[in-house]
């Protein structure tokens, strides 16, 4: 009887380490945890934020991004204080909320956020009444926190102890931004009001420029030279001084045949729509305060011809206004609304570079000298072009005759670009810096001036945003707060979609009846399936 093969032998079975298996897990632990630590850190230190709304609701605007970045706010020895007191029921809390904290984010630390709840935290809020209290009865005589509200205070140690001193008395480096001012409001055919847009972004750094300011900058206008009359809702005159009160600026009428000097507290001195003209001695004082180390002229030029003592002052200055009318024809069809494109060169209106303005209203040409200007530099006067009208619009000179046609003989065309073929656009606004702009030592000392050939882009109704910008740029560079130029923010509108009553007696049938029995056979579907 054969033997059975022999079984190959069987290796034998290793033991069990738990010891190594227990160190190695744990080491595979600790590695993990300081990963997760290290990430975390690290996207705590370096990150970024992104604005996915559709209309961008939470990215402020280039001009405040800059100012936050500003040594306006940067070298502050003493953060400024945001105190947001909004209830959290308010259709505005979310948005004011996050722009709030896109401040203190941007602004290096510099802007120190607290959020409170009037409602749910009663004690903090009675803190900050005692606090602020006296001081907003005094400025708006109301007691506080009868509207959600928020609170910059960019007061200084030794402001602080002042204030102390007085017993509450009002501080011009706190600003109370209520909610109403955050929002637009419109009235509807049965009267009632209703929010249609929100300004938070636009209200907030009006606080917190007044706060730091302090006091408000003053701008002359030159009341008794201009056309505009009135004042009210529809005037340009409103729009005007509106938009300066975002700026922390104020306009103050003066009569230039009762000064004997411009006031030293004058920011800059505005020349609005001119139809009256200057006399010698008026001219004169006009002079004295151009030709001060800081002064700043901003002219905006009427439909009626350019007062000639006053155009021959802009003459010398390398602006000379044209005897004409900007138009175009489309068909047979006169056009007046101008169309420019902003020009490459100021840093103020670097947001606008390439973009295009519309001018309603009457529009007249400049001639700016930015060649063959060599009297000029030797006075150290350098004019630049802001914006200029597309190539197909020219300066009609015979605008009241019937025959509206180019005539090369009289009308403007622009000049002629470097290949000799084609026209660049006429100059639609331009500015002027007397001085030695270069040079570290004495760079702010010159004198600043903008020149806009048209005053109807003022009116409400011509008024657009990106008009809005261009002014407000304007006026921070003429001021010397060059921070805040550029594109400012937007507001934004809350839309309603309109339905009819069929549509949405669909919708509600929809949404009670056909989506349940959706799921209800769905379910029986699944139930039917497992059954089987």
């Amino acid at each position: 009887m054969s033997k059975d093969s022999e079984s190959p032998s069987e290796k034998p079975t290793k033991p069990i380490r738990r010891f190594g298996t227990g160190v190695l897990s744990l080491v595979q632990v600790l590695c993990f945890t300081l990963l997760f630590l290290a990430a975390n850190y690290l996207g705590s230190r370096h990150y970024a934020t992104l604005d996915l709304s559709e209309e961008g609701s939470y990215t402020l605007s280039s001009a405040t991004r800059r100012y936050l970045e500003s040594p306006a706010i940067r070298d502050r020895t003493e953060p400024i204080r945001l105190l947001v007191a909004f209830r959290r029921v308010n259709p505005m809390y979310e948005k004011v909320r996050v722009l709030a904290e896109e401040y203190m984010r941007l602004s290096g630390g510099k802007v120190r956020l607290e959020l409170v709840d009037p409602v749910r935290s009663p004690d903090r809020t009675q803190q900050i009444a005692d606090e602020y209290g006296k001081i907003f009865h005094g400025s708006f005589n109301k007691s506080m926190f009868t509207t959600d509200l928020a609170i910059v205070d960019a007061r200084t140690q030794p402001d602080k102890e002042a204030g102390a001193v007085a017993s509450g008395a009002a501080s011009p480096h706190i600003r109370f931004v209520e909610a109403e001012t955050m929002a637009r409001f419109e009235t509807d055919p049965n009267g009632k009001r209703k929010v249609t847009g929100f300004l938070g972004e636009d209200a907030l750094t009006t606080g917190l420029v007044a706060a730091i300011e302090g006091k408000p900058r003053v701008v002359y206008f030159l009341s008794d030279k201009s056309g505009f009359a009135s004042e009210g809702a529809d005037s340009p005159l409103t729009t005007f001084e509106g938009t300066l009160l975002t700026r922390n600026v104020i306009t103050e009428h003066a009569r230039i045949s009762r000064l004997d000097r411009i006031p030293d507290d004058a920011a800059a001195v505005a020349v609005l729509n001119p139809v009256y003209d200057f006399t010698p001695a008026e001219l004169e004082v006009l002079g004295e305060y151009w030709n001060r180390p800081r002064s700043a002229l901003l002219v905006t030029l009427g439909s009626s011809d350019t007062p000639p003592r006053l155009r021959a002052f802009l003459r010398n200055l390398g602006i000379t206004p044209g005897r004409d009318r900007v138009i175009t024809k489309n068909g047979d069809q006169v056009v007046t609304t101008v169309r420019g494109k902003f020009e490459p060169g100021m840093e103020f209106t670097r947001d606008l570079w390439g973009k295009v303005a519309t001018f309603e209203g009457s529009t007249t040409s400049l001639d700016i000298r930015v060649s063959d200007n060599d009297d000029l530099l030797d006075r150290r006067i350098f004019p630049y072009t802001l914006l200029a009208a597309e190539p197909e619009f020219w300066g009609e000179t015979r605008f009241s005759t019937e025959d509206q046609e180019f005539d090369p003989r009289e009308d403007n065309r622009g000049r002629l670009a470097d290949d000799k073929l084609t026209y660049l656009g006429l100059p639609l606004a331009g500015a002027v810096i007397r001085g030695a702009a270069t040079r570290d030592d004495i760079g702010e000392e010159i004198s600043r001036m903008v020149v806009i050939a048209n005053s109807d882009f003022l009116a409400p109704r011509y008024f657009s945003d990106i008009n809005k910008d261009f002014l407000s740029s304007s006026l921070n560079w003429l001021i010397g707060r060059e921070q805040l130029a550029g594109a400012g923010p937007r507001t934004l509108g809350t839309y309603k979609l309109p339905l009819l009553d069929s549509q949405l007696s669909f919708i509600n049938r929809i949404n009670l009846f056909f989506l349940p029995a959706f799921a209800l056979a769905i379910g029986a579907l699944v139930w039917s399936s497992r059954r089987a």
